[in-house]
């Protein structure tokens, strides 16, 4: 009955599938340098199950010392990746220290190269065997330990106080759960290899339990290190959207600023050229009338003018938040009628200060999107602005004398009205649009922060 061997040999299996897996994730750009200690500890451990199955299968003392200096030899190289892997999953490197405990096992591993019967044993005199509970019978040496076997105890405890110092300070760090979970899986490996240590010493006629303990660690932490790469993996994603997303945003305004440009400004300086260049020719024939033009270069002039400020105050990142939303909108009409024929009367009843960021730039932008449709649409000649209320109920009213249109049959490509309407909806505010053609338009938008609380 070879039980041992087999369960061993699965558990040499899974570490080899782990330990390739994780080499596979270190080569992608995720926290490299972690897996590949990780995944290259499971390797170690692969061959330490290996050189295990070979000690319990020994035949003869010769057979046997190899098989165990092998195995005390990956041993001692697994304690120096768990302790490079431990130190990265708990971002806490102190390199001197990790420097002395691999010089530690760098000494154990070549003493136990040198000596003929390796770190553990002075003397191998022969095998025995050891019958287990369920009838299977595995090799046992008679000899003598080293003196040398303390400078292994020593090896072995400064790794176990360094490991526990580890996962202390990640949970004070307020990683308690990956804190948590590293405990567990060093807890249940230290306690293997302590009941290792005893049958060693002979206290314990028992199979080495280590083995058990590496496959618990890697189990673990195999788990909880694909976890913690799903999410990073889904957060890089969110990040990638986000970027692509800023991006659009960032395409979008640089649109909307060269068509408020066009629109606005470069066809007011249009005007305004045009006008410039003729005014000599008028003067000379009629004064009057060249004074008129004047009066009107003077008007498109401070229109031009208004508008850029709008746009370069748009530009800014607080430009819009920083203002009171009364002069916000004294600035807007002023611009607008600048640069068309319209007569805006602006009625602020406060200032509007402690109104939030958010509250003030949806009444700003609809305001903004209600003028532009009026001057591309309506056709009309006076317009009025009014904001009343205080910071805790506002109502903006925005009408005109236009053409006007049936409010309920808009035109599906027509997005500007859907568009104020989500805004409103964003900051719980009422949106409402009145027209019939041929008696304007009346837009109403209230805000209420008792709604809101």
């Amino acid at each position: 009955m070879t039980l041992v061997p087999t369960i061993l040999g699965i558990i040499a299996g899974i570490s080899l599938y782990v330990g390739l897996l994780h080499l596979l994730i270190a080569c992608g750009r995720l926290k490299p340098a972690l897996h590949f200690c990780f995944g290259l500890s499971c390797l170690v451990i692969f061959g330490y199950i290996l050189a295990l199955i070979a000690e319990y299968q020994a035949m003869n003392v010769d057979d046997y010392i190899n098989a165990k200096k092998l195995v005390t030899s990956l041993g001692y190289a697994y304690g120096i990746t768990n302790v490079w892997f431990v130190s990265l999953y708990t971002n806490i490197k102190p390199i001197r220290l990790i420097l002395v405990l691999n010089s530690l096992y760098i000494i154990s591993l070549l003493i136990n190269l040198i000596s003929p019967t390796g770190i553990l044993y002075s003397h191998i005199s022969s095998l025995s065997s050891i019958s287990l509970p369920w009838g299977e019978s595995i090799s046992y040496p008679e000899g003598t330990l080293s003196s040398l076997f303390s400078f292994h105890i020593l090896a072995l405890t400064s790794t176990t106080v360094f490991l526990f110092f580890a996962c202390y300070r990640q949970y004070r760090r307020g990683e308690k759960q990956a804190a948590l979970t590293l405990s567990l899986s060093v807890a249940i490996l230290i306690a293997t290899i302590q009941h290792d240590r005893l049958v060693d010493l002979g206290t314990i006629k028992f199979i080495y339990l280590a083995g058990f303990g590496f496959m618990s660690f890697v189990i673990i932490m195999s788990l909880r290190l694909s976890k913690e790469l799903m999410q990073a993996v889904k957060l890089h994603e969110q990040l990638i959207e986000s970027e692509r997303l800023r991006k659009i945003a960032v395409e979008l305004e640089r649109n909307r600023l060269a068509r408020d440009l066009h629109d606005s400004v470069s066809q007011t300086l249009f005007t305004v050229a045009t006008i410039a260049e003729a005014l000599p020719r008028v003067w000379k024939r009629n004064p009057e009338t060249a004074q008129q033009g004047l009066e009107e270069l003077a008007q498109l002039t401070q229109g031009a003018l208004a508008e850029m400020r709008n746009l370069l105050m748009e530009l800014r990142p607080n430009g819009l938040v920083e203002k009171p939303l009364g002069e916000l909108l004294h600035q807007l009409t002023k611009a607008i009628q600048g640069r068309a024929s319209l007569q805006i009367i602006t009625t602020v009843e406060t200032d509007h200060r402690s109104l939030s960021n958010e509250v003030k730039l949806v009444f700003y932008r609809i305001t903004q999107e209600a003028l532009n449709n009026i001057i591309k649409y309506a056709q009309a000649t006076q317009v009025s602005v009014s904001l009343h209320g205080d910071s805790q109920e506002i109502v903006l009213r925005i009408s005109d004398n236009g053409c006007g249109f049936d409010s309920n049959k808009i035109p599906s490509g027509h997005l500007g009205i859907a568009i104020m309407k989500e805004r409103a909806e964003s900051i719980g505010a009422i949106f409402h649009l009145s027209s019939y053609p041929g008696k304007g338009t009346e837009i109403v938008l209230s805000w209420s922060s008792a709604i809101n609380k």
